[in-house]
């Protein structure tokens, strides 16, 4: 029988989580007979409770949260320093209560928590990839999984402006507002970009997106084609645009055909190394990063997730 833990982020959905626990708990009790849960009470937190549990012997962790509380969950189904899962038999699911959400909606889990707490019934496990991000040059390199999306230029300077707001607050208009504001100081930096064995490729660019998901910033469909499972970054890279263009053609984003742009390519991709003399933001998942150099790296089938 499995051991169900849930994790509850109650500032997720500018704090309506935590207003909803009774009834969220209410409908997993129709559905698990045992279950035990824990609220996170600071940042990261679900990252260490994860970890811990999963040598406790829990093998099935539910996040109720958004993007954030799954990021953190995930990143403690590993060994820290290492790509090994502490139990490859444990696995992980999310009920939503969020507010982006971005991960969810590729995914196409239910919204309404009623729903996707009744989809877990049934759900089967399914491996699926992970990105791993390493920041090069510092005097300890340091690594975070993503289960979604990361990215350089111009996404991570809108998450470093709106870095001040927890991310259970933020919304799609909220992300939206900060790219608009982003705009008007944002400069594109010269970056050069390997992938796997090819020759490097160099260029100033907008965004460089390395997604193992589809859709970051609060709706917009970054990288269409991308698959969770199929072993493979979809690194979509956008030229530099003159700001009165990139409003322009902010509606592809949302519309999933951005990459049909003359100025956007998209290359499949295991490993992706980013270098540049100047200082570039890193954002993953929603969160704010560091700086490159870095390197991605996919780690195929890393993760049970369940859903339908």
């Amino acid at each position: 029988m499995e051991k169900v833990h849930v994790i509850v982020n109650p500032c997720s959905a500018r704090g309506q989580t935590e207003k909803r626990w009774a009834l969220i708990r209410e409908n997993i009790k129709r559905v698990f007979r045992e279950f035990r849960f824990v609220f996170t009470e600071r940042p990261k937190q679900a990252t260490e409770i994860t970890r811990e549990i999963i040598k406790e012997g829990s093998d099935f962790i539910i996040g109720v949260g958004g993007d954030g509380t799954l990021n953190e969950i995930a990143n403690g189904f590993f060994v820290p320093g290492k790509t090994a899962v502490i139990n490859e038999n444990a696995s992980l699911a999310l009920i939503p209560s969020g507010t982006g959400s971005d991960f969810i909606r590729f995914l196409k889990i239910p919204r309404d928590y009623r729903k996707s707490v009744e989809q877990l019934r049934d759900a089967p496990k399914r491996k699926v990839d992970i990105g791993r991000i390493t920041y090069l040059g510092n005097s300890e390199n340091k690594s975070h999984y993503f289960m979604n999306i990361a990215d350089f230029g111009l996404g991570a300077e809108v998450v470093k402006r709106i870095s001040s707001v927890p991310s259970g607050q933020r919304g799609s208009f909220f992300y939206y507002r900060g790219l608009l504001s982003s705009l008007f100081a944002h400069k594109s930096r010269k970056v050069q970009v390997s992938t796997d064995d090819q020759q490097p490729l160099e260029g100033n660019f907008l965004i460089g997106a390395v997604a193992n998901g589809a859709i970051f910033g609060g709706g917009m469909i970054i990288a269409p084609q991308a698959k969770i499972d199929d072993g493979f970054f979809d690194l979509v890279l956008i030229d530099d645009m003159k700001k009165t263009e990139i409003i322009l053609n902010s509606t592809r984003l949302y519309s999933g055909s951005i990459d049909k742009h003359k100025k956007v390519r998209t290359i499949r991709a295991k490993k992706i190394s980013v270098f540049s003399t100047e200082p570039v933001p890193i954002e993953y998942d929603g969160e704010q990063g560091g700086t490159i150099p870095a390197e991605f790296n996919i780690i195929e089938k890393a993760l049970n997730f369940r859903s339908h």
